[in-house]
């Protein structure tokens, strides 16, 4: 077995792969940080390797590897944006700067479409996660300089997460509520009115870049892909956004629950292509 490792900014998702298999099989494993120093416990396997992604503190990566080194005598291969180009042109400015849960969910979202006759013809891809903070990716082809194209990440958004917003309202104004209201059109109460705002504002940089890939890249409509905690709270705002944007052209979006985990994964095996 391959254990897999996304310690996120306020969780951790653990998986694995199993001898012979391209992907994982089984939902992620959901736990605090706090709860790491006891992961030999709640797996019921020894591992042979260990990959991990960590966009937390050094604390709690010196934590998880402290307990692997006790309980397997292994260490864990930390992976981010300087892996993986054999498989994706990174088109950040200063490639390394760009996170690691960023690259290796798009590494994950390619290896979810890297078949699909949609994207083989052309059409983009957007990675949208909903997290502590929201971040909005592009997948494309690009044409390289021996004539030949390759699988690009030419850019993307990062925002407030819809949690942060939230608490920004709270927390900046003297008589806002943490708002724990249902998301309308015409919001007639103040709790709905800020998280209606709040699904507008996410769901509305989503549809912003799913236009300006559409602009770029005519042809197929781009494809989306969500994940993300608070992705299934915001998907219907962000389904209607893109069905008023253009009828019958854009297709739902299609859930991923730990794109990171998959870009792991694909890290892990050789590349088939």
């Amino acid at each position: 077995m391959i254990l897999l490792i996304d310690i996120g900014n306020t969780r951790a998702k653990i998986a694995w792969l199993e001898p012979g298999a391209s992907r994982r099989r089984t939902p992620p494993l959901i736990l605090a940080h706090t709860e790491l120093s006891d992961l030999a416990a709640r797996l019921s396997f020894t591992p042979l390797r260990i990959l991990g992604s960590n966009v937390a503190s050094h604390s709690v990566r010196d934590t998880l590897e402290r307990a692997c080194r006790t309980a397997w005598n292994l260490p864990v291969l930390w992976h981010d944006a300087r892996d993986g180009h054999d498989r994706l042109v990174n088109g950040y400015r200063q490639p390394a700067q760009l996170g690691a849960d960023r690259w290796l969910g798009l590494l994950g979202a390619l290896d979810h479409i890297q078949d699909d006759p949609a994207w083989q013809a052309g059409a983009p891809c957007i990675l949208a996660s909903f997290g502590t903070a929201t971040t909005i990716d592009t997948l494309a082809w690009q044409a390289q300089a021996d004539g030949a194209r390759r699988a690009a990440f030419i850019g993307g958004l990062i925002l407030p997460g819809a949690a942060l917003m939230a608490r920004s309202l709270a927390q900046g104004t003297a008589g806002l509520p943490l708002a724990q209201g249902d998301i309308a059109d015409f919001p007639t109460d103040t709790d709905s009115a800020i998280v209606s705002g709040i699904a507008a504002a996410q769901a509305g940089a989503v549809l912003h870049q799913w236009r300006l890939a559409c602009d770029a890249y005519p042809g197929p409509a781009p494809q989306l892909f969500i994940s993300g905690g608070a992705a299934p709270y915001l998907q219907a705002a962000l389904q209607a956004a893109l069905t008023r944007s253009a009828p019958g052209l854009a297709t739902p979006p299609r859930w991923l629950d730990s794109p990171v985990l998959d870009g792991l994964a694909s890290l892990g095996q050789p590349d088939p292509r």
